[in-house]
Protein backbone atom coordinates (compact mmCIF):
# COMPACT_ATOMS: atom_id res chain seq x y z
CA UNK A 1 0.00 0.00 0.00
CA UNK A 2 2.73 2.13 0.83
CA UNK A 3 4.38 1.47 -2.55
CA UNK A 4 1.18 2.49 -4.29
CA UNK A 5 0.63 5.60 -2.25
CA UNK A 6 4.55 6.91 -3.09
CA UNK A 7 3.89 6.32 -7.22
CA UNK A 8 0.55 8.17 -7.12
CA UNK A 9 2.20 10.83 -5.43
CA UNK A 10 5.43 10.57 -7.77
CA UNK A 11 2.81 11.28 -10.82
CA UNK A 12 1.31 14.31 -9.80
CA UNK A 13 4.77 15.57 -8.65
CA UNK A 14 6.88 14.91 -11.58
CA UNK A 15 4.59 17.16 -14.48
CA UNK A 16 4.86 20.22 -12.22
CA UNK A 17 8.49 19.96 -11.94
CA UNK A 18 9.00 19.13 -15.19
CA UNK A 19 8.09 22.63 -16.39
CA UNK A 20 10.38 24.43 -14.47
CA UNK A 21 13.89 26.19 -15.80
CA UNK A 22 16.39 24.66 -14.72
CA UNK A 23 18.49 26.98 -12.00
CA UNK A 24 22.09 27.65 -13.32
CA UNK A 25 24.91 26.56 -11.13
CA UNK A 26 26.72 29.24 -9.15
CA UNK A 27 30.38 28.72 -9.01
CA UNK A 28 31.73 28.90 -5.31
CA UNK A 29 32.82 32.36 -4.58
CA UNK A 30 36.55 32.94 -5.81
CA UNK A 31 38.80 35.90 -4.83
CA UNK A 32 42.67 35.76 -4.80
CA UNK A 33 43.08 31.81 -3.76
CA UNK A 34 44.32 32.70 -0.34
CA UNK A 35 42.84 35.20 1.57
CA UNK A 36 44.35 34.99 5.01
CA UNK A 37 46.71 33.73 7.18
CA UNK A 38 46.67 33.65 10.58
CA UNK A 39 49.24 32.49 13.39
CA UNK A 40 48.60 31.62 16.90
CA UNK A 41 51.24 31.03 19.19
CA UNK A 42 51.53 27.94 21.19
CA UNK A 43 52.44 26.68 25.02
CA UNK A 44 52.84 23.52 25.96
CA UNK A 45 51.37 22.02 22.41
CA UNK A 46 47.97 23.98 22.78
CA UNK A 47 46.75 26.70 20.83
CA UNK A 48 45.13 30.05 22.00
CA UNK A 49 42.48 31.00 19.40
CA UNK A 50 41.73 34.33 20.64
CA UNK A 51 43.45 38.14 20.16
CA UNK A 52 46.77 36.80 20.75
CA UNK A 53 47.06 35.84 16.88
CA UNK A 54 49.58 37.50 14.01
CA UNK A 55 48.07 38.47 10.81
CA UNK A 56 50.07 38.30 7.92
CA UNK A 57 51.13 40.57 4.69
CA UNK A 58 50.23 38.73 1.33
CA UNK A 59 52.06 39.80 -2.11
CA UNK A 60 50.07 38.41 -4.98
CA UNK A 61 52.37 39.62 -7.85
CA UNK A 62 55.12 37.63 -5.81
CA UNK A 63 52.99 35.24 -3.89
CA UNK A 64 55.15 35.86 -0.88
CA UNK A 65 53.13 35.44 2.51
CA UNK A 66 54.79 37.18 5.40
CA UNK A 67 54.18 36.85 8.86
CA UNK A 68 53.58 40.13 11.19
CA UNK A 69 54.93 39.21 14.21
CA UNK A 70 54.83 42.29 16.75
CA UNK A 71 57.99 43.96 17.63
CA UNK A 72 56.93 43.82 21.11
CA UNK A 73 55.05 41.68 22.59
CA UNK A 74 53.17 42.90 24.84
CA UNK A 75 53.10 45.85 22.15
CA UNK A 76 53.46 47.93 25.32
CA UNK A 77 56.64 46.49 27.09
CA UNK A 78 60.27 47.30 25.49
CA UNK A 79 60.88 43.90 25.06
CA UNK A 80 61.82 42.79 21.64
CA UNK A 81 60.53 39.94 20.44
CA UNK A 82 63.05 37.10 19.59
CA UNK A 83 61.56 34.78 16.44
CA UNK A 84 63.59 31.48 18.71
CA UNK A 85 60.14 31.84 20.94
CA UNK A 86 57.91 31.16 18.07
CA UNK A 87 59.13 27.72 17.11
CA UNK A 88 55.49 26.22 17.06
CA UNK A 89 52.82 28.17 15.61
CA UNK A 90 49.50 26.87 14.81
CA UNK A 91 48.53 28.37 11.26
CA UNK A 92 44.79 29.11 10.23
CA UNK A 93 44.70 29.87 6.25
CA UNK A 94 41.26 31.47 5.00
CA UNK A 95 41.19 30.03 1.41
CA UNK A 96 38.59 30.56 -1.60
CA UNK A 97 35.76 28.01 -1.77
CA UNK A 98 37.23 24.33 -3.15
CA UNK A 99 40.95 25.59 -2.50
CA UNK A 100 43.83 23.95 -0.81
CA UNK A 101 47.11 23.78 0.07
CA UNK A 102 49.71 21.21 -0.18
CA UNK A 103 51.33 20.21 2.21
CA UNK A 104 48.51 21.20 4.94
CA UNK A 105 50.03 22.69 7.10
CA UNK A 106 48.86 23.04 10.55
CA UNK A 107 51.50 24.11 12.54
CA UNK A 108 54.86 26.02 11.66
CA UNK A 109 58.50 26.91 13.04
CA UNK A 110 58.65 31.03 12.60
CA UNK A 111 62.37 31.13 12.20
CA UNK A 112 62.07 28.61 9.28
CA UNK A 113 60.82 29.81 5.62
CA UNK A 114 57.92 27.67 3.78
CA UNK A 115 57.15 26.67 0.27
CA UNK A 116 53.63 25.36 -0.52
CA UNK A 117 51.30 24.98 -3.53
CA UNK A 118 47.88 25.93 -4.05
CA UNK A 119 45.67 23.98 -5.92
CA UNK A 120 42.85 26.78 -6.81
CA UNK A 121 38.68 25.77 -7.25
CA UNK A 122 39.87 25.62 -11.33
CA UNK A 123 42.67 22.92 -10.52
CA UNK A 124 45.20 25.45 -11.68
CA UNK A 125 48.60 25.67 -9.54
CA UNK A 126 50.58 28.28 -8.04
CA UNK A 127 53.84 28.20 -5.44
CA UNK A 128 53.68 30.47 -2.59
CA UNK A 129 56.25 31.44 0.16
CA UNK A 130 56.13 31.58 3.87
CA UNK A 131 57.91 33.54 6.05
CA UNK A 132 58.01 35.59 9.26
CA UNK A 133 59.43 38.79 10.00
CA UNK A 134 59.03 41.32 13.12
CA UNK A 135 56.84 43.99 12.11
CA UNK A 136 56.69 47.70 14.49
CA UNK A 137 53.16 49.29 15.24
CA UNK A 138 51.93 51.42 12.60
CA UNK A 139 49.09 52.64 15.60
CA UNK A 140 49.67 56.59 15.40
CA UNK A 141 46.38 57.89 17.79
CA UNK A 142 46.25 60.00 20.71
CA UNK A 143 44.63 58.24 23.59
CA UNK A 144 44.73 60.62 26.49
CA UNK A 145 45.32 64.43 26.54
CA UNK A 146 45.55 66.99 29.61
CA UNK A 147 46.49 70.43 30.05
CA UNK A 148 49.07 69.93 33.17
CA UNK A 149 48.26 73.40 34.79
CA UNK A 150 44.60 73.39 34.72
CA UNK A 151 43.68 70.10 34.66
CA UNK A 152 41.35 70.09 31.62
CA UNK A 153 40.90 66.82 30.00
CA UNK A 154 40.39 66.22 26.31
CA UNK A 155 37.88 63.92 24.51
CA UNK A 156 39.33 62.11 22.10
CA UNK A 157 37.55 61.07 19.07
CA UNK A 158 40.14 58.72 17.25
CA UNK A 159 37.63 58.63 13.85
CA UNK A 160 38.05 62.27 13.19
CA UNK A 161 41.34 62.47 14.75
CA UNK A 162 40.68 65.33 17.09
CA UNK A 163 41.06 66.10 20.67
CA UNK A 164 38.41 68.30 22.03
CA UNK A 165 38.96 70.55 25.51
CA UNK A 166 35.67 72.01 26.66
CA UNK A 167 37.47 74.95 27.42
CA UNK A 168 36.49 78.47 25.92
CA UNK A 169 39.58 80.63 26.99
CA UNK A 170 42.34 81.34 25.14
CA UNK A 171 45.08 78.59 26.34
CA UNK A 172 48.42 80.65 26.38
CA UNK A 173 52.08 79.10 26.70
CA UNK A 174 51.08 75.87 28.13
CA UNK A 175 51.57 72.31 28.72
CA UNK A 176 49.90 69.20 28.63
CA UNK A 177 50.62 65.29 29.42
CA UNK A 178 49.61 62.81 27.23
CA UNK A 179 48.95 58.84 26.13
CA UNK A 180 49.81 57.64 23.06
CA UNK A 181 49.53 54.46 21.06
CA UNK A 182 52.41 52.75 22.40
CA UNK A 183 56.30 53.13 21.21
CA UNK A 184 54.34 56.68 19.35
CA UNK A 185 55.94 60.17 19.67
CA UNK A 186 54.13 63.53 19.25
CA UNK A 187 55.53 66.21 17.26
CA UNK A 188 55.43 68.98 18.60
CA UNK A 189 56.28 67.23 21.93
CA UNK A 190 53.50 69.35 24.01
CA UNK A 191 55.31 67.67 27.27
CA UNK A 192 58.10 69.83 26.61
CA UNK A 193 57.59 72.99 24.78
CA UNK A 194 54.94 75.55 25.79
CA UNK A 195 52.09 75.90 22.72
CA UNK A 196 49.27 78.80 22.17
CA UNK A 197 45.08 77.60 21.68
CA UNK A 198 42.65 79.15 21.28
CA UNK A 199 38.98 78.51 19.86
CA UNK A 200 38.91 79.99 16.71
CA UNK A 201 42.79 78.81 16.11
CA UNK A 202 43.05 75.19 16.67
CA UNK A 203 46.90 73.41 17.27
CA UNK A 204 47.75 70.76 15.64
CA UNK A 205 50.13 67.79 16.25
CA UNK A 206 51.86 64.87 14.29
CA UNK A 207 51.67 61.45 15.78
CA UNK A 208 54.16 59.12 14.33
CA UNK A 209 54.07 55.50 14.62
CA UNK A 210 56.55 52.99 15.73
CA UNK A 211 57.20 52.16 12.24
CA UNK A 212 58.63 55.23 11.73
CA UNK A 213 56.75 55.52 8.77
CA UNK A 214 53.08 55.57 9.57
CA UNK A 215 51.93 59.29 10.70
CA UNK A 216 48.75 61.34 11.65
CA UNK A 217 48.07 64.89 11.93
CA UNK A 218 45.74 65.29 14.71
CA UNK A 219 43.58 68.78 16.07
CA UNK A 220 43.59 70.16 19.60
CA UNK A 221 40.47 71.84 19.07
CA UNK A 222 38.23 74.11 22.11
CA UNK A 223 34.52 73.42 21.07
CA UNK A 224 31.18 72.59 23.10
CA UNK A 225 30.11 69.15 21.61
CA UNK A 226 26.76 67.67 21.11
CA UNK A 227 24.88 66.08 24.49
CA UNK A 228 23.35 62.91 25.01
CA UNK A 229 20.07 62.38 24.71
CA UNK A 230 19.30 62.67 28.71
CA UNK A 231 20.51 61.86 31.71
CA UNK A 232 24.19 59.48 31.75
CA UNK A 233 25.46 58.67 28.52
CA UNK A 234 25.40 54.52 28.52
CA UNK A 235 28.93 53.18 29.04
CA UNK A 236 30.59 56.44 30.19
CA UNK A 237 31.37 55.00 33.94
CA UNK A 238 35.00 55.15 34.28
CA UNK A 239 36.52 54.21 37.75
CA UNK A 240 39.50 56.93 37.49
CA UNK A 241 41.22 56.29 40.96
CA UNK A 242 40.90 54.42 44.16
CA UNK A 243 43.37 55.02 47.24
CA UNK A 244 43.47 53.65 51.25
CA UNK A 245 43.02 56.90 53.36
CA UNK A 246 46.66 55.74 55.16
CA UNK A 247 48.14 56.60 52.05
CA UNK A 248 46.94 59.45 51.59
CA UNK A 249 48.06 61.05 54.94
CA UNK A 250 45.23 60.26 57.04
CA UNK A 251 47.20 58.85 60.56
CA UNK A 252 44.05 58.53 62.23
CA UNK A 253 41.96 55.62 62.79
CA UNK A 254 37.60 56.40 63.17
CA UNK A 255 37.97 60.15 62.67
CA UNK A 256 37.46 60.83 58.69
CA UNK A 257 33.68 61.10 57.95
CA UNK A 258 33.16 63.57 54.89
CA UNK A 259 34.41 64.69 51.74
CA UNK A 260 33.42 67.14 49.20
CA UNK A 261 34.39 68.29 45.63
CA UNK A 262 34.97 70.72 43.22
CA UNK A 263 35.27 70.90 39.99
CA UNK A 264 39.19 70.24 40.23
CA UNK A 265 39.64 68.78 43.90
CA UNK A 266 38.33 66.41 46.18
CA UNK A 267 38.77 67.29 50.07
CA UNK A 268 38.42 64.80 52.40
CA UNK A 269 37.44 65.86 56.20
CA UNK A 270 39.11 64.68 59.24
CA UNK A 271 37.79 65.70 62.67
CA UNK A 272 40.03 67.61 64.36
CA UNK A 273 42.58 68.15 60.99
CA UNK A 274 43.33 70.29 58.36
CA UNK A 275 41.28 68.67 55.79
CA UNK A 276 43.56 66.77 52.80
CA UNK A 277 42.87 68.06 49.66
CA UNK A 278 43.22 65.85 46.36
CA UNK A 279 43.43 66.16 42.35
CA UNK A 280 39.92 65.01 41.58
CA UNK A 281 40.96 63.39 38.21
CA UNK A 282 44.14 61.52 39.95
CA UNK A 283 43.83 61.08 43.58
CA UNK A 284 47.00 62.93 43.96
CA UNK A 285 47.64 64.59 47.53
CA UNK A 286 47.78 68.26 46.58
CA UNK A 287 47.43 69.89 50.01
CA UNK A 288 45.47 70.74 53.04
CA UNK A 289 42.85 73.28 54.11
CA UNK A 290 43.38 76.01 57.11
CA UNK A 291 39.85 75.93 58.89
CA UNK A 292 41.30 77.64 61.51
CA UNK A 293 39.41 78.32 64.22
CA UNK A 294 36.95 75.94 63.33
CA UNK A 295 39.17 73.04 63.34
CA UNK A 296 38.44 70.44 66.52
CA UNK A 297 37.07 67.23 66.43
CA UNK A 298 33.76 67.65 67.61
CA UNK A 299 33.52 71.18 65.23
CA UNK A 300 34.81 70.20 61.73
CA UNK A 301 32.40 67.01 62.62
CA UNK A 302 31.22 66.80 59.03
CA UNK A 303 32.17 68.17 56.03
CA UNK A 304 30.16 68.31 52.16
CA UNK A 305 29.95 70.91 49.48
CA UNK A 306 26.93 72.06 47.38
CA UNK A 307 26.04 71.94 43.56
CA UNK A 308 28.67 74.74 42.80
CA UNK A 309 31.38 73.41 44.55
CA UNK A 310 31.12 75.78 47.61
CA UNK A 311 32.20 73.71 50.83
CA UNK A 312 30.22 73.11 53.85
CA UNK A 313 31.29 71.91 57.37
CA UNK A 314 28.95 71.29 60.64
CA UNK A 315 29.79 70.48 64.25
CA UNK A 316 28.00 67.58 65.80
CA UNK A 317 25.57 68.36 69.04
CA UNK A 318 25.33 67.49 72.05
CA UNK A 319 29.34 66.75 71.43
CA UNK A 320 30.35 70.26 70.59
CA UNK A 321 27.41 71.77 72.77
CA UNK A 322 23.63 72.92 72.36
CA UNK A 323 23.93 74.99 69.32
CA UNK A 324 24.13 73.07 65.76
CA UNK A 325 26.41 75.45 63.77
CA UNK A 326 27.49 75.28 59.46
CA UNK A 327 30.35 77.16 58.07
CA UNK A 328 30.43 77.69 54.72
CA UNK A 329 33.48 78.56 52.35
CA UNK A 330 33.47 80.24 48.55
CA UNK A 331 36.71 78.19 47.78
CA UNK A 332 39.43 75.93 49.44
CA UNK A 333 41.42 79.56 50.43
CA UNK A 334 38.46 81.28 52.11
CA UNK A 335 37.90 81.86 55.79
CA UNK A 336 34.83 79.76 56.94
CA UNK A 337 32.05 82.23 57.67
CA UNK A 338 29.25 81.04 60.05
CA UNK A 339 25.95 80.29 58.15
CA UNK A 340 23.63 78.60 60.26
CA UNK A 341 23.05 78.14 63.90
CA UNK A 342 20.71 76.35 65.34
CA UNK A 343 20.11 75.89 69.48
CA UNK A 344 18.62 72.44 69.93
CA UNK A 345 18.82 69.53 72.04
CA UNK A 346 18.66 66.80 69.53
CA UNK A 347 21.60 64.64 68.33
CA UNK A 348 22.30 66.41 65.06
CA UNK A 349 25.66 66.06 62.85
CA UNK A 350 26.82 62.69 61.55
CA UNK A 351 25.43 63.94 57.76
CA UNK A 352 24.35 67.15 56.19
CA UNK A 353 23.10 66.99 53.02
CA UNK A 354 22.83 69.96 50.27
CA UNK A 355 21.04 70.61 47.39
CA UNK A 356 21.67 74.14 45.17
CA UNK A 357 24.00 76.84 46.07
CA UNK A 358 24.74 77.81 49.20
CA UNK A 359 25.56 81.14 47.92
CA UNK A 360 22.31 81.79 45.90
CA UNK A 361 18.91 79.11 46.91
CA UNK A 362 19.36 76.12 48.77
CA UNK A 363 18.04 73.21 50.87
CA UNK A 364 20.01 71.85 53.45
CA UNK A 365 18.80 68.13 55.38
CA UNK A 366 20.13 66.81 58.42
CA UNK A 367 18.41 63.95 60.23
CA UNK A 368 18.19 62.74 63.51
CA UNK A 369 21.40 60.81 64.58
CA UNK A 370 20.89 59.62 67.84
CA UNK A 371 21.22 55.68 69.16
CA UNK A 372 17.45 54.73 69.59
CA UNK A 373 16.15 51.00 69.96
CA UNK A 374 12.47 52.42 68.92
CA UNK A 375 13.85 54.29 66.04
CA UNK A 376 12.99 58.20 64.73
CA UNK A 377 12.74 59.46 61.43
CA UNK A 378 13.13 63.04 62.43
CA UNK A 379 14.98 65.70 59.96
CA UNK A 380 15.50 68.98 59.88
CA UNK A 381 15.45 71.73 56.49
CA UNK A 382 17.09 74.73 56.19
CA UNK A 383 16.25 76.81 53.18
CA UNK A 384 18.55 79.41 51.79
CA UNK A 385 17.17 82.20 49.65
CA UNK A 386 19.35 84.77 48.21
CA UNK A 387 22.05 83.74 50.11
CA UNK A 388 20.23 83.94 53.19
CA UNK A 389 19.86 80.78 55.43
CA UNK A 390 16.44 80.00 57.68
CA UNK A 391 17.82 79.65 61.11
CA UNK A 392 14.90 77.52 62.23
CA UNK A 393 14.61 74.38 60.38
CA UNK A 394 11.38 72.75 58.98
CA UNK A 395 11.18 69.44 60.99
CA UNK A 396 8.58 66.38 59.68
CA UNK A 397 9.04 62.54 60.31
CA UNK A 398 8.53 60.43 57.71
CA UNK A 399 5.76 57.63 57.31
CA UNK A 400 5.89 53.98 56.13
CA UNK A 401 9.78 54.28 57.19
CA UNK A 402 10.20 53.38 61.01
CA UNK A 403 12.66 50.27 61.26
CA UNK A 404 14.97 51.00 63.84
CA UNK A 405 15.79 54.27 62.30
CA UNK A 406 18.89 55.81 63.10
CA UNK A 407 22.21 57.46 61.99
CA UNK A 408 21.11 58.40 58.85
CA UNK A 409 21.15 60.56 55.79
CA UNK A 410 18.68 62.75 53.83
CA UNK A 411 18.67 65.55 50.83
CA UNK A 412 16.32 67.30 49.18
CA UNK A 413 15.99 67.05 45.34
CA UNK A 414 14.44 70.82 45.72
CA UNK A 415 15.07 73.91 47.43
CA UNK A 416 11.91 73.88 49.09
CA UNK A 417 10.91 72.21 51.97
CA UNK A 418 7.62 70.90 50.39
CA UNK A 419 10.78 69.37 47.36
CA UNK A 420 10.69 65.39 47.51
CA UNK A 421 13.80 63.66 49.41
CA UNK A 422 15.67 60.89 49.43
CA UNK A 423 16.39 59.47 53.12
CA UNK A 424 18.17 56.33 54.53
CA UNK A 425 19.24 55.26 57.98
CA UNK A 426 20.14 52.20 59.83
CA UNK A 427 19.30 49.09 60.48
CA UNK A 428 16.07 49.32 57.95
CA UNK A 429 19.14 50.04 55.19
CA UNK A 430 16.02 51.44 53.39
CA UNK A 431 16.52 53.94 50.70
CA UNK A 432 13.14 55.63 50.30
CA UNK A 433 12.15 58.22 48.01
CA UNK A 434 9.75 60.35 50.17
CA UNK A 435 7.22 62.94 48.81
CA UNK A 436 8.12 66.27 50.36
CA UNK A 437 4.32 67.51 51.04
CA UNK A 438 2.90 64.40 52.62
CA UNK A 439 6.27 63.08 53.97
CA UNK A 440 5.48 59.40 53.34
CA UNK A 441 7.55 57.15 51.07
CA UNK A 442 6.72 56.78 47.76
CA UNK A 443 8.90 54.05 46.90
CA UNK A 444 11.95 52.38 48.01
CA UNK A 445 15.39 50.44 47.32
CA UNK A 446 16.26 48.30 50.46
CA UNK A 447 19.73 47.41 51.20
CA UNK A 448 19.50 43.54 51.20
CA UNK A 449 23.46 42.33 51.40
CA UNK A 450 23.91 40.56 55.04
CA UNK A 451 22.02 42.95 57.48
CA UNK A 452 25.24 43.12 59.95
CA UNK A 453 25.95 46.95 57.70
CA UNK A 454 24.67 50.46 57.53
CA UNK A 455 23.03 52.64 55.01
CA UNK A 456 23.67 55.82 56.65
CA UNK A 457 24.95 58.35 53.32
CA UNK A 458 23.05 59.52 50.29
CA UNK A 459 23.84 62.41 47.85
CA UNK A 460 21.97 63.24 44.78
CA UNK A 461 22.04 65.65 41.96
CA UNK A 462 20.64 66.75 38.66
CA UNK A 463 22.52 65.64 35.25
CA UNK A 464 21.84 66.53 31.59
CA UNK A 465 17.97 66.40 32.47
CA UNK A 466 17.80 63.71 35.31
CA UNK A 467 18.26 63.08 38.82
CA UNK A 468 20.77 60.83 40.19
CA UNK A 469 20.88 59.49 43.74
CA UNK A 470 24.47 57.92 45.44
CA UNK A 471 24.55 55.80 48.55
CA UNK A 472 26.65 53.52 50.36
CA UNK A 473 26.43 50.84 53.10
CA UNK A 474 29.48 49.98 55.73
CA UNK A 475 29.63 47.48 58.22
CA UNK A 476 29.42 48.40 62.15
CA UNK A 477 31.12 45.14 63.01
CA UNK A 478 34.18 42.87 62.48
CA UNK A 479 31.81 41.08 59.80
CA UNK A 480 29.38 42.34 57.26
CA UNK A 481 29.73 44.18 53.74
CA UNK A 482 33.04 45.93 54.09
CA UNK A 483 32.06 49.06 51.69
CA UNK A 484 29.23 48.90 48.89
CA UNK A 485 28.54 51.96 46.63
CA UNK A 486 25.91 52.49 43.68
CA UNK A 487 25.04 55.07 41.82
CA UNK A 488 21.09 54.90 40.58
CA UNK A 489 18.38 56.86 38.34
CA UNK A 490 16.08 58.49 40.20
CA UNK A 491 13.83 59.51 37.47
CA UNK A 492 10.06 57.79 38.48
CA UNK A 493 9.34 56.91 41.50
CA UNK A 494 7.73 53.65 39.89
CA UNK A 495 11.39 52.91 38.68
CA UNK A 496 13.20 53.08 42.07
CA UNK A 497 12.35 50.17 44.02
CA UNK A 498 14.41 46.54 44.32
CA UNK A 499 16.84 45.53 46.74
CA UNK A 500 21.03 45.24 46.56
CA UNK A 501 21.91 41.67 47.14
CA UNK A 502 25.34 39.92 47.74
CA UNK A 503 24.80 39.02 44.36
CA UNK A 504 25.31 42.46 41.98
CA UNK A 505 23.73 40.82 39.24
CA UNK A 506 20.29 40.95 41.27
CA UNK A 507 20.76 44.75 41.36
CA UNK A 508 17.25 46.55 40.74
CA UNK A 509 17.18 48.17 37.09
CA UNK A 510 17.65 51.94 38.35
CA UNK A 511 20.89 50.89 39.33
CA UNK A 512 23.69 52.43 37.05
CA UNK A 513 26.83 51.92 38.81
CA UNK A 514 27.56 49.52 41.61
CA UNK A 515 31.22 49.31 43.04
CA UNK A 516 32.70 46.21 42.45
CA UNK A 517 32.44 44.09 45.88
CA UNK A 518 34.70 40.86 44.87
CA UNK A 519 33.93 37.49 45.22
CA UNK A 520 30.68 37.02 46.83
CA UNK A 521 29.89 40.95 47.91
CA UNK A 522 31.33 40.87 50.85
CA UNK A 523 33.39 44.09 50.11
CA UNK A 524 37.22 45.01 48.91
CA UNK A 525 36.84 48.70 50.29
CA UNK A 526 35.40 49.50 53.81
CA UNK A 527 37.57 49.75 56.72
CA UNK A 528 37.43 45.85 58.29
CA UNK A 529 38.78 45.09 54.51
CA UNK A 530 41.77 47.63 55.17
CA UNK A 531 43.26 49.56 57.83
CA UNK A 532 40.44 48.69 60.56
CA UNK A 533 36.18 48.51 61.49
CA UNK A 534 34.66 51.46 62.23
CA UNK A 535 32.12 51.06 64.82
CA UNK A 536 29.99 54.14 63.27
CA UNK A 537 30.45 52.56 59.79
CA UNK A 538 31.36 56.03 59.23
CA UNK A 539 30.92 56.27 55.36
CA UNK A 540 30.32 59.10 52.56
CA UNK A 541 29.71 59.67 48.96
CA UNK A 542 29.66 62.38 47.15
CA UNK A 543 28.29 63.52 43.30
CA UNK A 544 29.49 66.16 41.72
CA UNK A 545 28.41 67.83 38.17
CA UNK A 546 31.17 69.83 36.16
CA UNK A 547 30.51 73.64 35.29
CA UNK A 548 30.26 72.96 31.94
CA UNK A 549 27.80 70.28 32.55
CA UNK A 550 29.70 67.79 30.46
CA UNK A 551 30.60 65.83 33.32
CA UNK A 552 29.35 64.11 36.98
CA UNK A 553 31.45 62.43 39.55
CA UNK A 554 30.56 60.21 41.96
CA UNK A 555 33.06 59.67 45.20
CA UNK A 556 33.09 56.98 47.94
CA UNK A 557 34.68 57.12 51.64
CA UNK A 558 34.72 54.44 53.91
CA UNK A 559 36.57 55.68 57.24
CA UNK A 560 40.11 53.38 57.49
CA UNK A 561 39.19 52.19 54.00
CA UNK A 562 39.11 53.84 50.68
CA UNK A 563 38.23 57.21 48.89
CA UNK A 564 37.83 56.60 45.17
CA UNK A 565 36.16 58.38 42.00
CA UNK A 566 34.44 57.14 38.99
CA UNK A 567 33.70 59.84 36.09
CA UNK A 568 30.19 60.13 33.91
CA UNK A 569 29.91 62.17 31.11
CA UNK A 570 26.69 63.05 28.92
CA UNK A 571 28.57 63.30 25.48
CA UNK A 572 26.90 62.44 22.31
CA UNK A 573 29.01 59.68 20.27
Amino acid sequence: MKKILFWMLMAVVLPMTACQEPEDLVPAAANKGINNLTVYPTWEGYHTADNSGFNSKIDYEKHTITIQVPYNIPVESDVVTNLEDYKKVWVLFNLDDNAYLSPNLVTIDLTQTYTVTLIDQKKEQSTWTIKAELAKSSACDIEAFSIRDLGISALIDKNGGTASLIYFNELQNVFADYTLSPHARIVPDPSKTAFWCSPSEPMKFTVIAQDGVTKREWVLQQTEPAKYEAGIRPGSAKVLWMEKLSKLGVSTLDMTTGVAATDEHLIINTRGEDPIVVDAKSGAVVGTINLGSVKGATSNYYMTSDHKGHIVINNSVPDDGGVFRVWRMRDMNSTPELFIEFPTGDVIGKHLSVWGDVYGDASLQAVYCGWTSAGTTSNFTWTVKDGVATQAPYWCQISGMTKGWTNGDAIRIGTETTSDFFACGYSANELGWVDGTTNAVRSSVFGVLTNNEGMLAIDAVEFNGINYVMASMETFFTWGVAGGAWVMEAKYPQTFSGSLELDASLDPDCVVWALDRGDGGYGLYGGRANDGTNGSATQDVKLHVTSDGYFMYAYFMFCNGYVGCVQFDCIAE
